[in-house]
């Protein structure tokens, strides 16, 4: 036959969880709750005993209960207030404005085309993004062979002009050494 022990491992151990600390512990919170709840004035159907404690502390603002007392003990008094013989106003339900769809409008897709449908989903892949590419529409032949004015032609066209080492035959790649430059200004 199996048994269950009850050792001290994994157990909790403060001092507030000393189950005879718990029952005075719960007691004093029952005593205090009890306290904290109880309506001392539920004899008093017209509250004077509380209105006047109230009013007579400072910088207190009373506020009755709204409609019936506590306790509902002025309940026939309201009710013949509110409900009177004579009505003023039905007591059905009163809709100024009617709706613009009586019920949740129909949110569905609609007639199905799946021919065009497919490809919409499927659409055209470009891999070229630029802007000028052989897929364009466009034609920019126009600009591309349009011709230059003639000195902008013959300066476009000279290599001396683009290119330093047809430039100068002494021109050396990535400038004068910086010794060199030192040098001469000492010189």
């Amino acid at each position: 036959m199996a048994s269950v022990q009850d050792f001290t491992f994994f157990n909790m151990s403060r001092i507030g969880n000393d189950t005879c600390s718990l029952n005075e512990t719960d007691m004093q919170n029952v005593k205090h709750g009890n306290y904290m709840l109880t309506n001392h004035f539920a004899n008093d159907c017209a509250m004077k005993k509380p209105i006047d404690f109230a009013l007579t502390q400072p910088n207190v603002n009373y506020t009755g209960s709204h409609q019936v007392g506590m306790g509902g003990c002025n309940i026939d008094t309201n009710s013949a207030l509110l409900v009177k013989k004579v009505n003023t106003s039905n007591k059905c339900k009163l809709n100024l404005q009617e709706r613009p769809y009586l019920t949740v409008p129909y949110l569905g897709k609609g007639s199905a085309d799946p021919t065009l449908e497919t490809q919409i989903l499927q659409g055209d892949s470009f891999t070229n993004r630029k802007s000028v590419n052989p897929s364009s529409e466009i034609c920019y032949t126009q600009y591309s062979n349009y011709p230059l004015i003639p000195s902008i032609k013959d300066s476009v066209a000279n290599p001396s002009n683009l290119i330093e080492d047809a430039a100068d035959s002494n021109w050396i790649r990535g400038g004068l050494p910086s010794r060199e430059l030192t040098r001469d200004n000492n010189m």
